[in-house]
């Protein structure tokens, strides 16, 4: 089996550097012959956009494509070809779908990881009406192109499924690929934060509220936007682990990065029982209203001013086994699509 290894553009503030290292050193381990298509250079910036740049991941998703459609014409079609995208939201995938049927290739199998799409109403792309465009080629790009589809949760699956007009089989649920190579042993400080990048989607307006109403009570707290303070990733984790506490109000997660990230720098999380945090998290650690949520930050503020430690072992193991579970899931299933 050959494996085309399509990652996402580098870009530092997002997880698509760690997931190339890591996607390229697991595969190399593996009983298959990988090769890594890279796309056109590009300043690994944001400037327009919410996850990824506007501009600048069509410039490396069409320099991709152009790539793989050179590779292909030397394609034989006489052993089995997966072509695994980092993300399968990728404007173009018809064009290997065209080269595909046109080419009768009954050996070259489309699969990749699904982050999120118009049909999330709470997604980037649904708030910039990308969805009434887009929603019947999401159909045909999931439905008809893609041969399987990775998930990390439960919750995704069932909204895929709600929204778009996809068959149940080829939706995998493998969990989140990460791996823990930046947690460090860190004296806590008195800080809460928020990890996430400011979009509305997020609601950093309710953590600004949370940071008004309880610093009166504990004035000696930090309450961090961390996409303010950190200039770089590196910066970003020494946040994290020093944090005590880090919470989301999100109204939009279907991988829930930020906060696994945050509980494995040992940071205890606070989370909305919704979207992807509902079967990710413990009781403990999730709440059902702004109120409730509130009311366990100050419980875990009030524990670390008596020092009662609140255990985070088995939900950090949790996160860490499931992540590392994730990458072994999604071999297997491309195994099994051939």
């Amino acid at each position: 089996m050959q494996i085309y290894n399509i990652p996402i553009e580098p870009i530092e503030e997002r997880y698509s550097v760690q997931w190339d290292e890591w996607f390229n050193s697991f595969f190399n381990n593996q009983d298959a012959e990988l090769q890594t298509i890279y796309g056109e250079k590009t300043s690994g910036k944001i400037n327009t956009g919410a996850f990824l740049d506007v501009i600048e991941t069509n410039i490396y998703k069409t320099s991709q494509l152009l790539t793989l459609t050179h590779l292909l014409a030397d394609y034989k079609d006489d052993f089995p070809l997966v072509l695994f995208l980092h993300d399968l939201w990728f404007p173009g995938i018809e064009t290997i779908a065209y080269i595909r049927d046109g080419m009768g290739f009954k050996n070259l199998k489309i699969c990749g990881c699904l982050h999120a799409g118009s049909y999330d109403k709470n997604d980037f792309l649904y708030h910039k009406n990308m969805h009434l465009w887009a929603d019947k080629i999401e159909e045909s790009w999931f439905a008809n192109i893609a041969d399987m589809i990775f998930v990390a949760t439960d919750y995704h699956k069932r909204l895929l499924i709600q929204q778009r007009n996809v068959p149940t089989e080829k939706i995998k649920v493998t969990g989140f690929p990460i791996y823990d190579t930046f947690s460090v042993p860190c004296i806590k400080e008195r800080s809460v934060v928020f990890p996430h990048r400011t979009d509305k989607e997020k609601r950093p307006d309710l953590f600004k509220k949370l940071a008004n109403e309880i610093q009166p009570i504990f004035p000696a707290w930090n309450f961090i936007y961390t996409k303010e303070e950190a200039k770089n990733k590196k910066e970003y984790y020494q946040i994290l682990n020093k944090a005590a506490i880090s919470v989301s109000f999100a109204e939009q997660e279907t991988w829930g990065i930020a906060m696994q990230e945050s509980v494995i720098c040992n940071a205890l999380p606070v989370v909305p029982d919704c979207l992807s945090y509902s079967e990710m998290y413990f009781d403990e650690f999730k709440a059902t209203s702004y109120k409730g949520i509130k009311r366990k930050v100050l419980q875990f503020m009030s524990a670390y001013e008596t020092d009662k430690d609140i255990d985070l072992s088995v939900q950090r193991n949790k996160i860490l086994l499931k992540g590392a579970a994730a990458m072994q899931n999604i071999f297997n299933e491309i195994k099994q699509v051939i």
